[in-house]
């Protein structure tokens, strides 16, 4: 199975829709640095790489963090400036926060920021177009915000049109590489089995199953999916709680046994490769 790793750098309380007020993030404890550092060391482990999608926010509170997942040789891409909810933005709003969250993030960084994904993958299917047309306009060079499966947000692209990853030019005229998301079919609906709540969730022996089914899969965690102690999420409901605190088995062996089962790419890697 060809895997692209990925983890999405973000506060753990964001949701969405926003749990927490932005103006109220300053004083809201933070959580990320062990687990990030859990994930690097992890990373090492396996010898593999990883595409680090940063929210603006967290790169201008913690630009150390950046600067040290630049130094041990990952990628850096975009995750929106306070993790927006791309599919109630206007056009011009999606440009502005997007452009800003970007260079906060190449500011720490010290590197050029070319991949993007978008929080939740909340991109509409009817707006995926004229959101990727933007992004290249920007000057992405690569996106991950497009998925097969079901979302509330997001997702439900087709399949047919974002079979694997690959550049759009010629498909849909836009010159962007897209690293889409798919979902994989378990009792009759498509779930993103390989990121966040549901990786922690799937039992190993069927996470090991898949990737000996499936030929292509995408990885996307967070920090506090490493968090094992996570404090309640602020003003949310019973089901988003138990969607951050539910785990079945050690994350850590899960990750170790598909680095090991899989052939493992990045983001700015595939992109590269297929140029």
């Amino acid at each position: 199975m060809l895997l692209v790793n990925s983890f999405d750098v973000e506060p753990w309380w964001t949701s969405t829709p926003p749990c927490v007020d932005p103006a109220d993030w300053g004083g809201m404890p933070d959580r990320s640095a062990g687990p990030m550092a859990e994930y690097l060391d992890l990373c090492d482990e396996a010898g593999v790489k990883s595409t680090f999608f940063f929210i603006g926010w967290y790169a201008k509170t913690f630009p150390e963090r950046v600067r040290e997942v630049v130094a041990r040789g990952h990628e850096v891409g975009c995750h929106s400036l306070l993790h927006e909810d791309v599919s109630t933005q206007t056009t011009a709003e999606f440009r502005e926060t997007t452009l800003t969250a970007r260079q906060i993030i190449e500011d720490a960084a010290g590197v050029a920021v070319e991949a993007y994904r978008a929080p939740s993958f909340s991109f509409p299917p009817a707006r995926s177009r004229e959101l990727l047309t933007e992004l290249a306009g920007m000057g992405f060079r690569v996106d991950s915000s497009i998925t097969t499966a079901g979302r509330v947000y997001g997702g439900g692209h087709s399949a047919e049109q974002y079979p694997r990853p690959m550049h759009l030019g010629e498909s849909l005229g836009i010159d962007i590489f897209e690293v889409p998301v798919p979902g994989v079919r378990i009792a009759g609906r498509d779930l993103t089995v390989f990121g966040g709540g549901y990786f922690r969730l799937a039992p190993g022996p069927l996470l090991n199953h898949l990737a000996r089914r499936e030929q292509y899969q995408v990885l996307y965690l967070h920090p506090h999916d490493f968090d094992p102690d996570l404090p309640p999420l602020p003003n949310s409901g019973t089901v988003s709680q138990l969607r951050r605190k539910l785990s079945i088995g050690d994350i850590r062996r899960k990750l170790l046994d598909l680095y090991a089962s899989a052939d493992v790419k990045t983001c700015g890697e595939l992109a590269t490769a297929a140029a």
